[in-house]
């Protein structure tokens, strides 16, 4: 089995739809499976043949100026982002048959971040042949937290998570610094799980079923 790699990643966008709006950057960090970080990509990025797409209430919240943004050198088109995402991507792509050991990782990036890779970035095709099928999404798991009341209702955002765990932040609505805070995030859930492990042992959930 190969070893897996979590690929924890977070964009900001010109809006909430990939459909009338675009990346505008992106922060892509390799982890093992100790969550040690092994690679990052941080991408400011723009659409090949046109001006992005993007409105005034999404541009308030993540604090980019589009003109700016468009000016500077750093700024890479979405087909040298592809390519720059794809050959680090395949740095560490091992496949048992046809699953990847890449696993798509974040917060929230089942409903949004991955849409929106599929529309602009990386096409459904290239994607499904370079990532599992599957995804880490840490969002999904704190919902199950709050499903089973071990966390408040009213806390539901990244940021409201991790103040709750007593993660650092960093600042909100930069791609790099939602990232590893999600990375931190998910330590400290797994952490919390661990602290429920019978003598440090992992419980058969089986048996602690039957013994109820």
């Amino acid at each position: 089995m190969s070893e897996q790699v979590f690929m924890f990643f977070d964009l900001e966008t010109g809006g909430l739809n990939p459909k009338d709006s675009d990346i505008l950057t992106g922060y892509f960090g390799f982890f093992n499976e100790e969550l040690k970080l092994l690679d990052e990509l941080e991408l400011k990025l723009k659409p090949d043949n046109r001006l992005p797409m993007a409105n005034a209430g999404a541009l308030k919240v993540n604090g980019i100026n589009l003109q700016d943004h468009l000016a500077d050198p750093e700024t890479v088109t979405y087909s040298k982002g592809r390519e720059l995402l794809l050959n680090m991507a395949k740095k560490y792509l091992k496949k048992q048959g046809r699953f990847s050991n890449l696993l798509p990782s974040g917060f929230n990036i089942t409903s949004f971040d991955v849409p929106f890779i599929k529309e602009h970035l990386i096409d459904e095709d290239t994607w499904n042949g370079v990532w599992h099928y599957k995804h880490r999404d840490v969002m999904a798991d704190t919902e199950f937290l709050r499903y089973c009341g071990w966390l408040p209702k009213d806390v539901s955002r990244l940021t409201q998570c991790a103040d709750y765990f007593g993660v650092a932040q960093g600042i909100a609505h930069t791609a790099r610094a939602d990232t590893l805070m999600t990375v931190e995030l998910l330590k400290k859930l797994r952490s919390l799980m661990d602290s429920k492990k019978a003598g440090g042992q992992a419980v058969d959930l089986i048996a602690l079923l039957e013994s109820e």
